[in-house]
C-alpha cells in the first residue's frame, strides 16, 4: 500500500513587513498618475506620414518618390496606379471613361505600362493628359527611362 505524504504545515503572517523610506518613490503612484496623462490604450488610426495624401495633378505630386513596391500595392479597380515612363500615375479615377475599357488598365495596375502605354499608338495629347493622374515618380535605381544610361526615346513627355 502507498503512503501519502504531506508537506510541512507553515505558518505565515498575514502580510510581510515592508519598510518604506521617505525617500523611495511609490512606484505604483507614479505609474497611475503617469496614465492619467498618457493613456496607453489609445491607438491612433493614422500617423501624421499618412495624413499627407498625395492629390493625383498636384505640384507636390512631382516631387514625390513612390517605389515600385509601394505601386504593387495599389492594384484594385478601387485603387489603381501604374508607372509609365517612371512616373507613378493614380487612374483609378479614369478607368471608367478610358476609350480601350477598364480591363486592360487593370491587366497592368500596380505594374509598369510603359510598353503598353507605347504600343497602343497614344497620341501626344493622351501623353499630356496624364500630368493630372501623376502622384509621384520612382527614384533613380529603379528607374529605366528618366535615368543616366537609361532607355533613350526621343517622344517620352517631359
Amino acid at each position: 500500500m502507498a503512503t501519502v505524504q504531506t508537506p510541512p504545515e507553515m505558518n505565515l503572517p498575514a502580510t510581510l513587513p515592508v519598510k518604506q523610506e521617505q525617500t523611495d518613490i511609490n512606484l505604483m503612484a507614479f505609474t497611475m498618475a503617469a496614465l492619467r496623462l498618457v493613456n496607453p490604450w489609445s491607438v491612433e488610426t493614422e500617423t501624421a506620414e499618412w495624413q499627407d495624401k498625395i492629390i493625383p495633378g498636384s505640384p507636390k505630386a512631382k516631387e514625390n518618390v513612390v517605389t515600385l513596391a509601394e505601386v504593387s500595392m495599389h492594384d484594385t479597380p478601387d485603387d489603381c496606379w501604374v508607372v509609365i515612363y517612371d512616373r507613378v500615375y493614380d487612374i483609378s479615377s479614369f478607368l471608367d471613361e478610358h476609350p480601350g475599357g477598364a480591363d486592360i488598365m487593370l491587366e497592368y495596375a500596380g505594374h509598369d505600362a510603359s510598353t503598353a502605354f507605347r504600343s497602343s499608338g497614344h497620341s501626344r495629347m493622351a501623353a499630356k493628359a496624364l500630368d493630372r493622374f501623376l502622384v509621384g515618380e520612382l527614384p533613380l535605381q529603379e528607374r529605366m527611362y528618366r535615368r543616366p544610361g537609361g532607355i533613350r526615346l526621343s517622344d517620352i513627355p517631359e
